[in-house]
């Protein structure tokens, strides 16, 4: 008989959410903080009182031919005095918490009850509720005793609700997997390499743990990873696929990979998880029923809009807005209630591995096994550091103070607590600002200062003591609604501190430039913690060596596999050529740019077709372009700062429509990445450089952080990370067994074998003569 695992959570939010949502902003513990209010209470208790208590129910639901297996842990179990308790810390007092919160929470207690008496025999149990106020370090409880029939009645009837659900989910997925039996890989079959890609991505989710994949830009990696994870999903191997991408050119490439094995016969159920503004339909109104109709009784529409939804087999963006408008519910919130009974998520990596992720690997305490696909891997490293990194600026302080007391009058006690906060905030920043720097405008340290982390807890707390009174104060105040996230943030770096964070300070033009940085140099550490909680994680991309650098950061542990795929391409196919006669580094540049001119001009003349030009920087890329000139015979695109994936979109637009193209763009940038153009449409790239990061602060701090890591700095700073951005724009050109291109990289370190080494080794490359380009 076929067993459903589903946890106690899960049930609690299907069966005892009612009327509507409610996000005012709210102060609530980190994770950090309420484990350590769970261990304050633990430690109160009696000795016979069990914490993190493990239940475990199994029953048969009538007219479904499987078992349902029920999981969870209850906060606390004291068998000596019959007590099942739930814990539920705050920063606020309890009485503000809407009542169907309290109710929530205390049917869970009592499910936990149920579920225990049944496995102990038990004639009845109490069960309590207790909010800790952390502040305040006080308990509220509730607290009330149930017979053994009251309790067995309450489980029984919340999982005769649940089976009416139950019955959709379980139909579908057997379609699923009668649909997986016989699935054929889409496209006519598998493309050269692609099959064996699969079979090394099965393998690694049929045993677990962590493979990382490189094969060339337009092999089909995407479709070759996640068809032999849905195949592990109907074999049992796994319970769930989510495809990790940093990109929205990755999303949308999983979204048609989903579309063309639906093509294919598959019937499974993907969803694509979007950020609440690109999904809300209410754009300026807050998350709760007093302000947004769609939030306004969701819960009680909620049902409808839940089997509507199961009914779609993939559900995008657009899907989801429809959903919402049809029912009238907040489609971000819905796509969360959809999450535990998709096969397949499609979401960005803040969702998975950021400091307050989301979605987590070990789900909900059922023992669910998740596969992450890791798309275009490479860039998950850059992101983090973003992800764990944070900064706190003066003028964003004083803004917000102004903002605060323009309708909060000194003499009111009701602006009181924001003010308190603010003020200790600012006089903090000051007395940095006084201190003893190491250079004029900068000052690193390896420890956050005490008084700094203390304000901005302080601040925390104040903001908590305000929203406990006027929980819509932040709604009306947008600037200090962002300094309270960007503390928030500063506070998770803190509480996940370790040697490879700094704390910063920069110092800005005028009495406002104070900006405080916390600085993740490395987020190795952090993402390996995030990797071992998954059964298998999937990383693959084009570029994913040298293996030993591309495994530590991505927080891989030594165990992980490494496979390079063959290319299905002929080396012939791209021919690539080293100009390396021109010295390209920032001293030299201007004494080279004549020569560097010289040969670009007469390869735009000899190299017929859309041509992509890839820089270092602005600056170069400008200054070259106003050396070089018209070009004749060319329609000359340029990437300015600020583009985005818009102006991207309109390159590719260009490059549809014309074959007489020069783009002058920025390497790494949004134009050197998921870029499609196969057939004509793109003849040639041309590289500047080695693609080393620009010299500064951060880049020698990270320098100096791997030289104490690895003993070699520049190598893990500089050149790893420039090699990637080279051959990834190398990466652009040939996307099919039919094209053919051309490709240049300029220059003189491309002598010299360790940026050789680093180049990818599908393709042949021959130096240019001097003499040709003259």
């Amino acid at each position: 008989m076929t067993e459903l695992t589903l946890s106690v959570g899960d049930l609690v939010r299907f069966c005892f959410r009612e009327g509507d949502i409610d996000h005012r902003f709210r102060p609530s513990p980190t994770a950090v903080e309420g484990i350590e209010g769970h261990q304050r209470i633990y430690r109160r208790r009696g000795d016979s009182y069990r914490g993190e208590y493990p239940v475990d129910y199994r029953c048969e639901l009538d007219g479904l031919a499987l078992r349902l297996r029920l999981r969870g842990r209850a906060d606390g179990y004291d068998p000596a005095a019959g007590l099942v308790e739930e814990i539920k810390t705050c920063r606020v007092a309890p009485a503000g918490i809407a009542p169907a919160v309290s109710r929530m929470h205390l049917a869970q207690g009592r499910l936990y009850a149920a579920m225990i008496a049944a496995a102990r025999d038990l004639p009845a149990l109490d069960v309590r509720l207790t909010w800790l106020h952390l502040d305040e370090d006080r308990e509220y409880p509730l607290e009330q005793r149930y017979s053994r029939e009251e309790l067995d009645a309450f489980l029984g009837d919340a999982l005769a609700r649940f089976a009416d659900w139950l019955r959709r989910v379980v139909a579908l997925r057997s379609a699923r997997d009668d649909s997986l039996r016989e699935l054929p890989f889409p496209h006519a079959g598998f493309r050269a390499g692609q099959r064996d890609l699969a079979e090394r991505a099965y393998k690694c989710i049929d045993r677990g743990g962590q493979l990382m994949l490189e094969a060339p830009t337009g092999l089909g990696k995407t479709l070759a990873v996640l068809y032999p994870a849905l195949k592990a999903l109907g074999r049992g191997k796994h319970e769930r696929v989510v495809f990790c991408t940093a990109k929205t050119a990755g999303r949308r490439a999983a979204e048609q990979a989903v579309a063309a094995l639906a093509v294919a016969g598959y019937r499974g159920r993907a969803m694509t998880l979007s950020a609440k503004e690109r999904v809300c339909l209410s754009p300026g109104s807050a998350c709760h029923g007093d302000d947004c109709p769609f939030a306004r009784g969701y819960y009680d529409r909620l049902p409808a809009a839940l089997a509507a939804a199961l009914a779609r087999p993939a559900l995008r963006r657009e899907d989801l807005q429809a959903l919402g408008r049809e029912f009238q519910v907040c489609p971000y919130e819905l796509a969360w209630d959809l999450e535990p009974w998709m096969d397949t998520l499609i979401a960005d990596v803040h969702y998975l591995y950021s400091l307050s992720p989301a979605l987590s690997p070990l789900h909900r305490d059922t023992g669910e096994r998740t596969t992450v696909l890791l798309d275009e891997a490479h860039n998950l490293g850059p992101r983090a550091r973003g992800m764990y990194s944070a900064r706190l600026r003066k003028s964003a302080v004083l803004a917000a103070r102004r903002e605060w007391q323009a309708e909060a009058p000194k003499g009111g006690s009701q602006g009181r607590a924001p003010r308190r906060g603010l003020n200790r905030l600012n006089r903090v920043l000051l007395a940095l600002g006084k201190e003893a720097w190491r250079e004029a405008d900068w000052d690193g340290r390896a420890q956050a200062p005490t008084a700094l982390l203390q304000a901005l807890q302080q601040f925390a707390a104040d903001m908590g003591e305000q929203l406990a009174r006027q929980p819509v104060a932040l709604v009306r105040h947008r600037r200090l609604m962002d300094l309270y996230f960007d503390v928030l943030q500063l506070l998770r770096c803190a509480e996940n501190w370790g040697p490879e964070f700094r704390c910063e300070l920069h110092r800005g033009e005028g009495a406002q430039g104070l900006e405080v940085h916390f600085n993740c140099l490395d987020p190795a550490r952090l993402l390996a913690a995030r990797q071992a909680t998954c059964h298998a994680v999937v990383a693959f991309s084009a570029t994913l060596s040298p293996w030993h650098w591309a495994r530590d950061a991505l927080g891989f542990d030594a165990q992980a596999v490494c496979y390079r795929a063959a290319s299905p391409f002929a080396r012939e196919q791209l021919q690539v050529e080293l100009a390396t006669h021109i010295d390209t580094r920032f001293q030299q540049r201007q004494a080279s740019l004549p020569a560097l001119v010289a040969l670009l001009r007469d390869w735009l003349r000899q190299a017929p077709g859309n041509c992509l030009l890839y820089f270092p920087s602005y600056r170069y890329l400008r200054d070259c372009l106003e050396a070089v000139g018209e070009i004749p015979g060319r329609h000359v695109a340029t990437q300015a700062p600020g583009d985005g994936d818009p102006e991207r979109d309109a390159l590719l637009d260009l490059l549809e429509r014309r074959r007489d193209v020069a783009a002058f763009c920025v390497l790494g940038g949004v134009f050197g990445e998921g870029i499609d153009l196969p057939g004509e449409r793109l003849a040639s790239v041309v590289v500047v450089g080695v693609g080393l990061p620009q010299v500064n602060r951060d880049s020698n701090a990270q320098r100096n952080f791997y030289r104490e890591k690895y003993g070699d700095g520049f190598t893990y700073a500089y050149q790893y990370p420039g090699m990637q951005k080279v051959s990834q724009a190398l990466g652009r050109v040939i996307r099919d067994t039919g094209d053919r291109g051309r490709a240049l990289l300029v220059d003189s370190r491309y002598r010299q074998a360790a940026y050789r080494e680093l180049l990818p080794p599908w393709w042949i490359y021959n130096e240019r003569d001097a003499a040709s380009s003259k």
